[in-house]
């Protein structure tokens, strides 16, 4: 007879036992896990008004993927038509012309967006046609809105072979067809709004931008980015009040005069109910009183950095980046962690924000500007370099090895190349006029100052030299 091997199971996460007893898993596809996306919503934007750590967290990883504005460099078949639409946009999206509310430009609008899409997990940017009487540089505005205003409670078969899931409108073969989106935001109260009854209307998908992580294949709708991290930062909130009232029993230092001997009056003896620090206190005849011992909470700063570094992990930033703290890094450690932030916000950059929010305005803004067979390049904010005096160096060196372009060189300190080949052009044209050669001008002279013996204008009419 032979032994019969007991089977084992390949991997312990497959396993049932005491360990994970109580583990719940769902088998729910993307979408049946976020059934309820309004209350983490609302959870998260709590935690982003009262919550330090998590309001941080949005603002870095707003100002690292946004900045100060992820910039558009048009192009088209012809020169003319290439600068007529450079003009269009400056005067367009570097204006306040471009958003519907008449309060801030492209690169705010870009701002507000990631912002939104990180805190409540998605956002809607629709288009506005507007009049050519409307006076704007391009007949057509940005209405940025918020997650509410999806009417998220239609559902069901369309007699068009579509259906409508959550308020989002699908064609036979899964396609977005069309949004329903309130008319105006169901959480506003106030003279003109009253209460929650609002209509909604359909959008065409076209003319609306749906600004979300996707996370999984299939995945209709975001989640707030700090879903991770939420219950970790609501109890922090919760130790720390528990921390502050022991501090403050801890403060209460009073003194307690005891006697045996009957006070005249009622009124000579204190009533401790309310103690105050520094006062003095008589007893009432064989009363006593008697506190408490509170553990102490030595590890106060201990669990708060480790609560804070569990955040960071979240949210996919550096622990630095969140809490400021650069107590135990150095150059090589802040910059590994600065690189691993990099390629996180590399990805939420090119695979996310650009194609669906920049991308997105380009097509309305080639379809609405009247310039035939227009492309643009995007070109985001550089990063802050550690040590500029290091990181300089190489870039350097791999230009000059051909190991980089040096368009893109310069694209990635956050600088547009033709923009800045002209200007430099232009700036070398007038100190030629000027008749001035500056330690900063390398046609003229070397890396240490010195004057060349050849210019650049020699160097045309010597070909040996040059």
């Amino acid at each position: 007879m032979t032994n019969v091997v007991p089977f084992k199971r390949r991997y312990d996460a497959a396993s049932k036992t005491t360990r994970t007893s109580n583990w719940l898993t769902p088998a729910t596809d993307a979408n049946s896990a976020i059934s309820n996306p309004s209350i983490i919503r609302n959870r998260a934007r709590d935690l982003v008004r009262n919550n330090p750590w998590a309001n941080k967290g949005v603002s870095v990883i707003t100002n690292n993927v946004v900045g100060y504005g992820i910039l558009a460099q048009w192009k088209a078949k012809t020169k003319s038509n290439t600068k007529r639409a450079q003009d269009l946009w400056k005067a367009w999206a570097e204006s306040t012309q471009c958003d519907a509310y008449g309060l801030t430009d492209f690169y705010g609008i870009q701002q507000l967006a990631m912002r939104a899409m990180v805190e409540s997990g998605e956002c809607f940017i629709r288009l506005r046609p507007r009049l050519a009487s409307d006076g704007l540089a391009v007949p057509f505005q940005l209405q940025l809105l918020e997650a509410d205003y999806l009417y998220e409670f239609a559902d069901g078969p369309l007699q068009n072979g579509g259906y409508v899931q959550r308020g989002i409108e699908y064609d036979a073969i899964g396609r977005r067809v069309a949004y329903l989106l309130y008319k105006a935001h169901p959480g506003a109260t106030g003279r003109f709004y009253g209460t929650f009854s609002f209509g909604y209307s359909r959008v065409p998908a076209y003319e609306v931008i749906h600004l979300f992580r996707s996370d999984r294949p299939g995945q209709e709708r975001g989640v707030s980015w700090l879903a991770p991290v939420m219950i970790r930062l609501r109890e922090l909130d919760i130790y720390e009040d528990a921390y502050l009232n022991r501090q403050k029993l801890a403060n209460l230092f009073a003194a307690f005069i005891y006697t045996d001997e009957p006070a005249e009056t009622e009124e000579e003896f204190s009533d401790v109910s309310e103690l105050t620090p520094g006062s003095m206190y008589t007893m009432k005849p064989n009363r006593r009183i008697e506190f408490t011992t509170p553990p102490k909470a030595d590890d106060y700063g201990p669990y708060t950095v480790e609560v804070q570094r569990g955040v960071a992990a979240g949210l996919g930033i550096t622990f630095e980046s969140l809490t400021g703290n650069l107590s135990e890094v150095n150059f090589s450690s802040a910059r590994m962690g600065w690189q691993e932030f990099g390629r996180s916000i590399d990805g939420w950059r090119w695979q996310l924000f650009i194609p669906r929010v920049c991308g997105g305005v380009a097509r309305w803004f080639s379809d609405y500007c009247g310039i035939p067979d227009l492309s643009q390049e995007w070109t985001p904010p550089a990063r802050m370099m550690v040590d500029p005096a290091r990181e300089i160096p190489p870039i350097i060196a791999m230009v000059r090895a051909g190991l980089c372009p040096l368009p893109e060189a310069i694209r990635s300190l956050g600088y547009d190349f033709h923009a800045t080949m002209d200007e430099i052009k232009l700036s070398n044209d007038y100190l030629d006029q000027l008749g001035l050669i500056l330690d900063s001008d390398p046609r003229k002279t070397a890396g240490l100052g010195q004057i060349q013996t050849i210019g650049a204008n020699d160097a045309k009419t010597n070909k040996t030299a040059a």
